[in-house]
């Protein structure tokens, strides 16, 4: 059965054990439309790096399973320094292939930001990132997978 309250999902479950109903943590839904974010084209991209990153909320709401929330058309992954746009991609079997320009200065902190087109919300990386030009981060077999929270 599932439930709404406010702007939260909340899922309910009898426990095995105990026979008792129980909820769930909360997994964060809302109503934020699709972001439109952008990389300036007038940029420079001789400076440059990447990231294969994957989305794993369950490290953030572990009672929940990836059909909750899971990765799928419409969601976004953007890198932000501080509320600058230097890269910004869809999924690819699930993945996230980010080709990140140079924040505005040299070894700039950067932000990843998920938005869930399921769950109407974007979440931010724990993580901070630091550009490194020419600098690879995670793998199609390796990605990175920072905790994300709303």
């Amino acid at each position: 059965m599932l439930l709404f309250a406010g702007c939260m999902k909340e899922y309910e479950y009898t426990s095995p054990i105990a026979g008792d109903t129980v909820l769930t943590r909360n997994i964060p839904s809302g109503n934020i439309p699709t972001p439109a974010w952008n990389v300036d084209t007038n940029y420079d991209f001789s400076n440059s790096m990447t990231a294969v990153v994957a989305v794993d909320l369950k490290q953030t709401y572990p009672d929940v399973t990836p059909a909750d929330w899971q990765v799928g058309g419409g969601d976004l992954m953007g890198v932000f320094d501080g509320i600058k746009c230097i890269g910004v991609t869809e999924p690819t079997d699930g993945l996230f292939f980010l080709y990140i320009t140079s924040p505005t200065s040299s070894n700039a902190p950067t932000r990843l930001q998920y938005y869930s087109a399921r769950l109407h919300n974007i979440f931010q990386a724990d993580t901070v990132l630091h550009f490194e030009n020419g600098a690879r981060l995670g793998s199609v077999t390796d990605p990175i997978t920072p905790a994300f929270t709303e």
